[in-house]
């Protein structure tokens, strides 16, 4: 099974799991005065145990199912922009630390001194000024260097994730 299989597989045993929920709440209880939805109370009876064990059963699949693409994801790397990534690393890049380092480069501005400015007393009879401590290129530099590794991500990914076999665990 593909990493794209497994992920697919767990989002229908969600989907199953919910509806025999449904099911289950639906045929676990009767009024003294209404006919079973099946042949016998005994009969709903077995059903709604049958629902509860078949969702045993999925949720024990879809733990085997999501640990399976974790080991993946830990063991399988993958070459991107010259490094070597495990899927886990690239996706922890992708859903948070692009977007922290993102933020971490744009808040490379003047905007507090800009403030003070505005209430700072001249000194020696002259106004102060703003004085930046970084370098803009490089600020942008890195901004743009994280927004397309966030990119390359998506795009590898996608690849990666259609053609990796699910690891087995030993």
């Amino acid at each position: 099974m593909k990493i794209i299989e497994g992920m697919k597989r767990l989002r229908v045993i969600e989907k199953r799991m919910e509806s025999q929920q449904r099911a289950i709440t639906e045929y676990s209880s009767k009024l003294s005065t209404e006919m079973p939805r099946f042949r016998t109370k005994e009969d709903q009876a077995k059903e709604v145990a049958s629902l509860i064990q078949s969702n045993n059963d999925l949720c024990a699949e879809y733990l085997k199912t999501k640990r399976s693409i974790e080991y993946t994801n830990l063991k399988v790397t993958v070459e991107l922009q010259g490094k070597s990534y495990c899927i886990s690393d690239l996706l922890v890049i992708k859903r948070k630390l692009s977007k922290m380092m993102v933020a971490t480069y744009r808040s490379l501005n003047d905007c507090m001194a800009q403030s003070r400015l505005r209430n700072a007393p001249k000194f020696d009879g002259e106004t102060p000024k703003v004085e930046v401590l970084y370098d803009e290129r490089e600020k942008l530099e890195n901004i743009r260097k994280w927004q397309d590794l966030e990119d390359a991500i998506d795009s590898r990914l996608e690849v990666v994730n259609a053609t990796t076999d699910l690891v087995d665990m030993e």
